[in-house]
């Protein structure tokens, strides 16, 4: 929150900011400008734990990750990329041992109902047929990496079944991964019903 004077003009841009009238705690009879600050950018899909998650896994890692990709050749980026391609075609064979590779023990899914569900969950769902992929298409796939993190937002188009459900859609998502032994593993993930 940031109080503005209230001689100060504020111009608005769009959605982005909420002004709200205070008076000034000192007494003096003026109103000053309370301003909320809202985005709609990549991190607000995360909600506020996500992003405090991804911020101190951002200060935990260290900055050795350029050295690493350059050597073999391919980028960060690319990098997350082939895991998330790599996951589609292990869910599609329901590979748990795959996906127990790319999921650290600590991951956290928040599901498009707002259940919470761990890596365990997932990989039993799929390791008794519970949940049953035929389909898995990727589009939009961005990666922004933050040294030893990096998220992965983009769409999914998703058709099974799950507890002999038959199910299809399309959901947009957000992954944070961390790289650990070298290898990139999802930490968290949230998604959204998406038309």
């Amino acid at each position: 929150m940031y109080l503005l004077p209230s001689n100060k003009r504020l111009k608005l841009a769009g959605p982005a900011l909420a002004p709200q009238l205070k008076r000034d705690p000192l007494g003096s009879g003026t109103y000053r400008r309370r301003v909320v600050w809202r985005t709609t950018g990549p991190w607000h899909c995360l909600g506020p734990t996500g992003v405090t998650i991804a911020l101190v896994l951002l200060t935990v890692q260290g900055p050795h990750l350029a050295a690493q990709d350059k050597a073999s050749g391919s980028s960060p980026e690319d990098s997350v990329r082939a895991v998330e391609l790599t996951r589609a075609q292990a869910l599609l064979r329901a590979d748990t041992t795959a996906l127990s590779r790319m999921v650290a023990d600590e991951f956290i899914e928040i599901s498009r109902l707002g259940q919470l569900r761990t890596k365990a969950d997932n990989i039993r769902d799929i390791a008794s047929g519970a949940l049953k992929l035929t389909l898995v298409k990727y589009d939009s796939l961005t990666v922004r990496i933050y040294g030893d993190v990096a998220v992965l937002r983009g769409i999914a188009d998703n058709t099974g079944t799950f507890r002999g459900i038959p199910f299809t859609g399309r959901i947009r998502y957000t992954r944070v991964f961390v790289r650990r032994d070298g290898r990139w593993q999802a930490v968290a993930m949230q998604q959204t019903a998406s038309q």
